[in-house]
């Protein structure tokens, strides 16, 4: 069986290099590293040829495109059964290959092998977190009471993959937790459906419809993957409030630039993520149509942004209390007493900080947009890569969990904070 790791890239070369390393360690031959380099400034061909692996496989582009186009660029060029989209700054973990393939054994091939995932991150990349850390993150509704593998049933898939269409989140739409069997995206790809990565969140839109279209899933409930928090990544920019180079360095504001056109005064300014990710379902949605018919929650979607603009004035501080006229001449009646009722709890007395904490995030959780996240932070010591987790996990093959840790509460106000920090850790 063979496998192929696609990792598209643009200006990561000292992460790639991590990347690669942690699959060519993995004891197994019968692979391929597909490195999609998007018109990069850095060498990415010279350590290609040092490293002297005839199973990478290097592909330059002349001009930059969008990492949507990217992703797809590397999935064209893949020749494995089975394929991952494995992120530059990302790592496979010890044993991962073997494990899988045997997996994929046993379950007579499925279309989809759905890993849980660590997350790494670097240190100096969260600023409340300096010394970065190595978590088992299990984000994901199904994997709950789960330790061994199992087969999804379809009903809990279809659930799932709806959900992103109501807006809300119960498992991972990182690529890095998709295993996809090749005949299955070919399936897809010659279908009206086309590409499984489109829109300016490809994940997203590949999440809703190959849970939709999947007849086999498989979960594996263990980390197989590391997912990375890199000083180049948009967890980077999305955690030091830095919006506009956060939105350059995704370069996908153009992608499915129609789709976005045709929901006009349904987008509201907020939070950006929320808005691609509407993007994605209705791009995701017109490719399911006429077969299958779902709705989009345009309220909660409305309510998110309204929420996500009050967070970004009292708590995130990147809004002036001024901007709200960019946002209240776009809203309903209801909407608009709804954020006049919030602005009236609030206040702007010195306690408006305080009561804005508290009130929305009272909002956030009825709304219920994401999976709650159950973490354990692992022991590693002093680290400076991700090669040092991978490292760490070969060594401590039985890994004994703490869920006592101080540290825990403060990352799981990260991850609620980021909104993306679990679904985009993106890169090139």
């Amino acid at each position: 069986m063979k496998f192929s790791f696609l990792i598209p890239s643009k200006n990561r070369l000292e992460l790639v290099a991590h990347a690669v390393e942690s699959i060519l360690r993995q004891d197994y031959e019968n692979f391929e590293i597909i490195i999609s380099d998007n018109a990069s400034d850095q060498d990415y061909g010279s350590f290609v040829k040092d490293i002297g692996d005839d199973r990478i496989i290097y592909n330059r582009l002349s001009t930059p495109v969008s990492v949507t186009q990217n992703w797809n660029n590397a999935l064209n060029l893949a020749s494995g059964d089975y394929i991952l989209m494995l992120g530059d700054d990302d790592a496979l973990t010890p044993g991962f290959i073997q494990r899988v393939s045997k997996l994929i054994d046993d379950m007579e091939c499925p279309d989809i092998l759905y890993c849980a995932a660590y997350h790494y991150c670097y240190p100096n990349v969260i600023a409340s977190e300096p010394t970065g850390y190595l978590a088992d993150v299990s984000n994901s509704e199904f994997f709950a009471g789960k330790s061994t593998p199992f087969r999804l049933i379809p009903e809990q898939a279809q659930r799932a993959a709806k959900a992103i269409f109501d807006m809300r989140y119960l498992f991972g739409f990182n690529s890095q937790h998709f295993l996809f069997r090749s005949g299955f995206l070919r399936e897809i790809a010659t279908s009206s459906i086309g590409s499984i990565f489109q829109s300016p969140y490809p994940d997203t839109f590949a999440a809703a419809v190959s849970f939709l279209k999947a007849k086999t899933i498989v979960v594996i409930p263990t980390p197989m993957i590391i997912i990375g928090i890199s000083p180049k990544s948009f967890g980077y920019y999305y955690f030091n409030n830095l919006r506009t180079e956060g939105s350059e360095f995704l370069d996908n504001e153009l992608v499915s630039q129609d789709i976005r056109e045709s929901l006009g005064n349904i987008v509201l300014p907020g939070n950006s993520n929320n808005t691609n990710w509407l993007v994605a379902a209705e791009a995701a949605r017109i490719a399911l149509s006429p077969e299958l018919k779902i709705p989009i929650n345009i309220d909660r979607y409305r309510t998110l942004q309204i929420v996500a603009f009050l967070n970004d004035i009292f708590l995130v501080k990147v809004r002036k209390l001024e901007e709200l006229d960019q946002l209240t001449p776009k809203l309903s009646p209801s909407e608009n007493l709804f954020l006049t009722t919030l602005l009236s709890a609030i206040g702007t007395d010195d306690t408006a900080y305080s009561k804005a904490h508290n009130i929305l995030s009272n909002q956030e959780k009825q709304l219920e947009q994401f999976c709650p996240a159950k973490i354990n932070i692992l022991p590693i010591g002093q680290h400076t890569s991700i090669i040092d987790a991978y490292n760490w996990l070969a060594e401590h093959p039985a890994v004994a969990k703490s869920t006592r840790n101080p540290f825990i509460s403060r990352l799981r106000k990260i991850l609620r904070k980021s909104n993306r920090l679990i679904l985009k850790i993106r890169g090139e």
